[in-house]
C-alpha cells in the first residue's frame, strides 16, 4: 500500500481525528469515484495489486471505521508513548534520537514536548529529517492553537527546504485546516506555493520526500495545486480562479500517459471546480429517511441556502454527522437555511446485503435522501462527505469536503453559508441563522 500522508501527520490522524478535537484532522487519502470493479487486462500487476487494495484502504481511512480492537490498541500505544515522553527531555538527546523523541511525543498527543524536540531538531540542521521535524513541528503548534507560530513555520520550511513530498503534505494539510477555520492564511500559504508546484506538476512523475518513504502522486499534486483557484472561487474572484485554474492545467503532463489513478483523480477535481457557478444538476432521488411518509425530493424552492452532503453508505463518521445536520435542518426551517444528507449505497467496496440495510436503518429520522451511485461521478466525489452548498437560485457557490463538526456553531459550513449569503447581498437583520452546539 503506497504511503500516501508523511508519518509526521498521519500521526495527527491517529491522535485527534476521531475524538472531536477542535482542529480538524488531516484529510485522508482520497477514495476515488464509485467506479466498475472490474480490473482492465490492461493494467499492470502493481496497479492490480492497489485496485484490490482499494476497498480497504478507503474503508480504513477513518478511524471511525476501525474495529473497537483496533482503536483499544491505539490508545494503549498512544498512553505508553506520553508516559514515556514525559520522562524525556530533548536537550538529553541530538540527531536521529532527538526526531524519534519529537515523533514518540507527537503520538503520545504531547504537543509541547513534540514541538520542543522538533524545533530543538531543526535549529541543530541535522539530517535527515529536516522536513519531518517542521511537519511534526507544524501539526503541535496547530493542536496547541498557535496558529500563527504554525503559519509562520510553514513558510520558513517552504523557503527553506527543498519542495518535497514532505512539504507538499504539511502545505495542503495547512491549506485545508485554515480554510476550514476561515483563516485568509489558507490563501497567502496556497499563493506562495503555486510556483513551486506548479514546477514538481510539469514534471509528470510522482513528488518524493528528499528522505523517508513519501510520496505525493501526480493527480494529489495537482488537487493540491486547484486549491488557490478554489480559494478565489470560494471570494467571488473569479477571473483569478479561471487563470490559475488555466495553470494548473497547463502544467499537467498528458493525461493519457499518467496512470489510472491519476487521471480520475486530475478529471473529477475539475469536475468539481467547473461546477462552481453553475446550476446545481437535476438529482434523481430514490427514497427520504425523514419518515415514513416523506416524500423523496428537494424543496422546490433553495431558501437562502441549501446545504447538501453526499457520502457512501458505509462512512461511519458520514452517518453520524447527518443527526447534527438534521438536527440543523429543524432549527432553520423557518431562516429558511435547508440541509440534506444524499447517501448511495456502494456496493463496490462492500457487496453484503444485510450490511447495507443496516447502514441505511441508522439514517431513519434524519434528512436524508438516498441518491443513485452515479451521482459521487457526476459531482467529482473522492472525500467523503462531501458538501454542496447553493445559493437562493440554485447556484452552486461550494463544493468540497467538510470536517465532521461542520455543523457546529462557528464550523466550516457556518463560514460558507454567510459567505453566499454576503456575496447576494442578503438583507442584514432579515435572516437568522441558527447553528447546532452553539
Amino acid at each position: 500500500m503506497p504511503q500516501r500522508v508523511p508519518m509526521a501527520l498521519m500521526m495527527a490522524v491517529c491522535a485527534c481525528g476521531a475524538y472531536g478535537q477542535a482542529t480538524p484532522p488531516v484529510n485522508p487519502p482520497a477514495p476515488a469515484p464509485v467506479q466498475s470493479t472490474a480490473v482492465p487486462a490492461s493494467l499492470t500487476p502493481s496497479e492490480i495489486y492497489k485496485d484490490t487494495q482499494r476497498p480497504l484502504d478507503r474503508v480504513r481511512a477513518s478511524l471511525d471505521n476501525w474495529s473497537d480492537m483496533e482503536l483499544g490498541a491505539l490508545i494503549v500505544g498512544m498512553k505508553e508513548a506520553r508516559e514515556a515522553c514525559a520522562k524525556m527531555k530533548p536537550e538529553d538527546y541530538s540527531g536521529d534520537d532527538l526526531y524519534d523523541l519529537a515523533h514518540l511525543c507527537a503520538f503520545g498527543q504531547d504537543w509541547n514536548d513534540a514541538n520542543a524536540a522538533a524545533t530543538r531538531y531543526i535549529a541543530s540542521h541535522a539530517e535527515p529529517h529536516q522536513a519531518q521535524a517542521y511537519a511534526i513541528s507544524v501539526n503541535a503548534l496547530m493542536h496547541q492553537n498557535a496558529v500563527d507560530a504554525a503559519v509562520r513555520a510553514t513558510h520558513e520550511m517552504l523557503s527553506s527546504l527543498p519542495y518535497d513530498a514532505e512539504v507538499a503534505f504539511t502545505l495542503r494539510y495547512m491549506k485545508d485546516t485554515l480554510e476550514q477555520a476561515g483563516n485568509a492564511d489558507a490563501l497567502s500559504l496556497a499563493g506562495e506555493e503555486h510556483d513551486k508546484i506548479l514546477a514538481a506538476l510539469k514534471l509528470g512523475v510522482p513528488l518524493k520526500a528528499t528522505t523517508g518513504s513519501a510520496v505525493m502522486s501526480v493527480g494529489e499534486l495537482y488537487e493540491s495545486a486547484m486549491e488557490l483557484p478554489f480559494f478565489y472561487q470560494s471570494m467571488g474572484n473569479g477571473v483569478s480562479a479561471n487563470a490559475v485554474a488555466a495553470d494548473c492545467d497547463s502544467a499537467v503532463p498528458d493525461l493519457v500517459i499518467l496512470p489510472a489513478d491519476d487521471r480520475t483523480q486530475i478529471e473529477s477535481v475539475r469536475t468539481r471546480f467547473h461546477l462552481f457557478g453553475a446550476p446545481l444538476p437535476n438529482l434523481i432521488i430514490t427514497r427520504a429517511f425523514l419518515s415514513p411518509t416523506a416524500r423523496p425530493q428537494l424543496p422546490q424552492s433553495f431558501g437562502a441556502a441549501t446545504v447538501l452532503v453526499l457520502f457512501p453508505d458505509w462512512c461511519a463518521q458520514c452517518r453520524s454527522m447527518m443527526k447534527t445536520l438534521a438536527e440543523f435542518a429543524k432549527v432553520n426551517a423557518t431562516t429558511p437555511v435547508y440541509a440534506y444528507g444524499l447517501v448511495f449505497e456502494d456496493t463496490s467496496m462492500i457487496p453484503d446485503k444485510d450490511a447495507h440495510a443496516a447502514y441505511l436503518k441508522e439514517l431513519q429520522g434524519t434528512s436524508t435522501l438516498e441518491v443513485p451511485a452515479t451521482t459521487a461521478q457526476s459531482f467529482g466525489a473522492q472525500e467523503f462527505p462531501l458538501a454542496i452548498v447553493v445559493g437562493s437560485a440554485g447556484t452552486i457557490y461550494f463544493i468540497g469536503p467538510i470536517p465532521v463538526g461542520a455543523f457546529d456553531g462557528g464550523g466550516y459550513i457556518e463560514k460558507v453559508v454567510r459567505r453566499i449569503m454576503t456575496s447576494e447581498s442578503a438583507p442584514k437583520g432579515k435572516t437568522t441563522i441558527h447553528w447546532v452546539n452553539q
